[in-house]
Order: structure tokens, then sequence, then C-alpha cells
């Protein structure tokens, strides 16, 4: 990384030159994987399931049976999991329509 101002060679991960003071932008952080949410579209019966899918790029379709075989298998208690979960992940925000500008004639 070099600074802006002064052209000295800085650390990787610096935030200000250590030659000049001057702050260096350095990239924002982004999110490697999008946030656990229960989808408003593509929902069953809750979006748990697709929620799972979504968040970590599975087929929602194989999240579903694999919950269906665990609920045959495990006595029960993957239900009480799919409902709590049912509880604690957030639905997915609301998005408005874009608006669009229209010139009068």
């Amino acid at each position: 990384m070099i600074c802006p101002a002064c052209h000295t060679t800085l650390n990787e991960g610096a935030r200000f030159c250590s030659n000049c003071g001057c702050a260096v932008s350095a990239a924002p952080y982004a999110r490697q994987w999008p946030r656990l949410e229960r989808p408003r579209e593509g929902r069953r019966i809750a979006g748990v399931c697709a929620a799972f899918a979504q968040r970590y790029g599975w087929d929602p379709l194989l999240v579903r049976l694999i919950l269906v075989l665990a609920v045959f298998c495990g006595a029960g208690s993957p239900l009480i999991a799919y409902i709590i979960a049912w509880i604690v992940i957030p639905n997915e925000p609301y998005l408005l329509p874009q608006m669009t500008s229209v010139t009068p004639s």
C-alpha cells in the first residue's frame, strides 16, 4: 500500500501514513456471507430451510429433505429446533419498489 500524499510504502492494513500522518483509505470490510434471514419469497412453511439454504448457498430442496429425514430419525427434537429457529431468525426486510421519474410532456 502506498500513501497518496507522500508516496511512502506502508504496511498492509495501515490506516495512517507513518511518514506524514495522512489518513489512508482502505477498502471497506465486506461480508463474505449474506445474513441469516427468512426470505419473503420462496418459503414453504416459515422460511427456515430457505434461510439456511440462502445463507450457505445450498439448494432449498436439499435442506428440506435433510430436515424431514432428521425429524423422522431424531424423535421430534429437530422439529423443536425448527420452531426455535422460526422464532429467532428475523424476516428479510421489505423492499420498496423503485420510483421512476416521469417527465411531463
